[in-house]
């Protein structure tokens, strides 16, 4: 069961993004939430010692001190709009705050949730996002700018037999059992190949009703790949997409990730819920 959330803003548009889905997803499972303010660039030690891929390398501005502060503020004030009155919730920012600050508090939640990244032009690739998802060990949400309300009936679970994607199943039973349908997405590949059926069966033994479906984009990029499953999951109406999140270090790829899980990760118009 979830009980700690920890949203973390770095004062861009990603704070209204990641601490409304913190506060949709607290309502569900009656749980509090710890909001993170992080600094970005030098000022705040963005990469605050962890080794992150080149490509995964944070992308801003030159911005200065009153920059900072002003972005502090937006992270101040989207806390007390949204989250400020729910129970148990709690905000931590500092102006020294690093990565290490995020990967210790990560590690000690249930669930992080962040902003969408490419949405701030000011920090268009935050490392805190694959720090999030690398360093954790904990399921990660991607906020879409929309965040939705109410509970998650609709949900899409992309399969590949991975141990990712198995992480991601793990990490997402408390969602899956309180969803009125749960779809097991196959891209690219037969179900019975990587063991859907099996999936399908264990799902069921925990009383989670599950349908099997697969899509075959063909002998296409990994990024088209991602483009054909966020189409199937906008297409369906889902209110949460589950997946596994694959590549580090990737050459040329949003974030250092693999090509599917950037495409995702950048356009997904719905909750999305992540696992290495």
């Amino acid at each position: 069961m979830l009980k700690s959330i920890l949203a973390v803003s770095e004062g861009g548009p990603d704070a209204a993004m990641s601490f409304r889905l913190a506060a949709r997803v607290a309502a569900v499972f009656d749980a509090s939430v710890d909001a993170l303010h992080l600094p970005v660039g030098p000022a705040g030690g963005a990469i605050g010692g962890l080794a992150m891929s080149g490509e995964a390398m944070p992308l801003i501005m030159n911005l200065d001190d009153e920059r900072l502060e002003e972005r502090a503020k937006e992270s101040d004030r989207a806390y007390k709009e949204v989250l400020g009155a729910n129970a148990g919730s709690t905000y931590t920012a500092a102006e020294t705050a690093t990565l290490d600050t995020l990967v210790a508090m990560g590690r000690c939640s249930d669930l992080l949730v962040l902003g969408r990244p490419g949405s701030d032009p000011e920090n268009v690739a935050p490392a805190t996002v694959e720090a999030a998802i690398h360093e954790c060990a904990r399921p990660v949400m991607i906020a879409p700018p929309n965040a939705g309300t109410g509970g998650f009936g609709s949900i899409i679970v992309a399969w590949n037999g991975s141990f990712q994607a198995a992480r991601a199943v793990e990490y997402a039973l408390p969602f899956l059992a309180k969803a009125n349908s749960v779809t097991l997405l196959v891209v690219g590949s037969k179900a019975d190949d990587v063991g859907a059926s099996y999936l399908a069966r264990n799902l069921g033994r925990h009383g989670i009703k599950t349908t099997i479906d697969a899509i075959d984009p063909g002998a296409v990029s990994g990024r088209a790949r991602g483009r054909a499953l966020l189409d199937y999951t906008h297409g369906k109406g889902s209110d949460l997409l589950v997946m596994g999140a694959y590549g580090r270090g990737q050459v040329m790829s949003f974030l250092g990730l693999g090509g599917a899980t950037g495409k995702v990760i950048s356009s997904c118009r719905v909750p999305l819920l992540m696992a290495h």
